[in-house]
């Protein structure tokens, strides 16, 4: 199954995907000031969290930002939505500095 990546420009958008297909999500961050990309609101009915990553973006430049992946399987046909926020961990979602929505219809 191919793999479907969406990014900022995407954000807000309607997408379709057939089950069992592979979302990865790539937004950009810079954990060295504490805000971090964090799934806000997922159903697990239709998706299937299977993790995520940080990617540096240049190695040789100490606290130089990169791109956080996170990684989906769309589980169940269906409508649903995919919500990160950009916080740092003890904020509450309010208080997030971004945040990147997805609307996912899943078909057979």
């Amino acid at each position: 199954m191919a793999e479907s990546i969406f990014g900022a420009k995407d954000n807000g958008a309607l997408v379709q995907l057939p089950r069992d297909a592979k979302i990865t999500i790539e937004l950009e961050e810079n954990p060295t000031t504490g805000y971090r990309w964090m799934i806000s609101s997922i159903d697990e009915a239709f998706l299937v969290p299977e993790g995520d990553a940080f990617l540096t973006g240049d190695p040789m430049s100490p606290g130089a930002g990169g791109l956080r992946r996170f990684f989906f399987r769309a589980k169940a046909p269906g409508c649903t939505a995919l919500s990160l926020i950009n916080k740092r961990a003890w904020q509450r979602d309010d208080q997030a500095v971004g945040s990147f929505k997805l609307a996912i219809q899943i078909v057979k």
